[in-house]
C-alpha cells in the first residue's frame, strides 16, 4: 500500500500520507496518529530525504581584512544613509546566474544591481557603482554594509568603496 502512494505521489510528507491512507487504514481498523506514523516511517527509512536546494554565495574563509560591523550601532533615520550589498543565485533556462544587489534598507529601494554567470569582484563592483550613480542625496559618508564574502573584503572592492566615500561595515558572523 505504501509503495502505491510513493509511486503516485512523490515527495508526499506525513500529513499528505495521513490523507491518502486515511480510508485504507480505517478499513483495516488501524488507528495511528501523524506523529506515530512519522516515527514509523523514520525508523524504516521511508521518509523522503530533503535535497539541498540552495547555492552558497558567501566564501568568508579568506585572509582579507574584514571591517567592523558599524551597522548594528547605527539607527537608520534617512534614505541613503546605508547601502547593503549581497549576492543571490538565480536558476535560469541556460543554467544559472548570480545577482548582486545594493539596496537602501531605510527606503527598501534597490539602488544598484548586476547579473553575471560568475561571482567575481566585478559583479559586486558594478552593482556598487550603479548604486552610487543612483544616489540622490550626497551625504559626506555612507555606510556600505555586506557579509564577509571574499568579493566584499578584497582590496579591489574596498578601494573602490572608499573612493566613492563609503565607510565599510561587515557582518561579523554567519548564522
Amino acid at each position: 500500500m505504501v509503495r502505491e502512494v510513493r509511486k503516485t505521489h512523490p515527495r508526499a510528507g506525513t500529513r499528505k500520507l495521513m490523507v491518502y491512507l486515511g480510508e485504507a487504514l480505517k478499513q483495516v481498523n488501524i488507528k495511528i496518529g501523524r506523529n506515530t506514523l512519522n516515527r514509523v516511517l523514520r525508523e524504516n527509512n521511508l521518509l523522503v530525504k530533503k535535497t539541498k536546494r540552495f547555492h552558497i554565495t558567501t566564501d568568508s574563509k579568506h585572509f582579507y581584512n574584514k571591517s567592523p560591523n558599524i551597522l548594528k550601532e547605527t539607527e537608520l533615520t534617512h534614505s541613503e544613509q546605508v547601502i547593503v550589498s549581497d549576492i543571490t543565485y538565480l536558476k535560469t533556462d541556460e543554467g544559472h546566474a548570480y545577482l548582486s544587489l545594493a539596496t537602501d534598507p531605510y527606503s527598501k529601494k534597490i539602488m544598484g544591481y548586476a547579473v553575471d554567470n560568475n561571482m567575481r569582484v566585478d559583479l559586486v563592483k558594478k552593482a556598487l557603482k550603479m548604486a552610487h550613480r543612483n544616489m540622490i542625496f550626497r551625504h559626506d559618508t555612507v555606510i556600505h554594509h555586506s557579509d564577509m564574502g571574499i568579493q566584499y573584503c578584497c582590496p579591489d572592492y574596498s578601494e573602490l568603496a572608499e573612493e566613492l566615500n563609503f565607510t565599510l561595515s561587515t557582518t561579523q558572523s554567519i548564522v
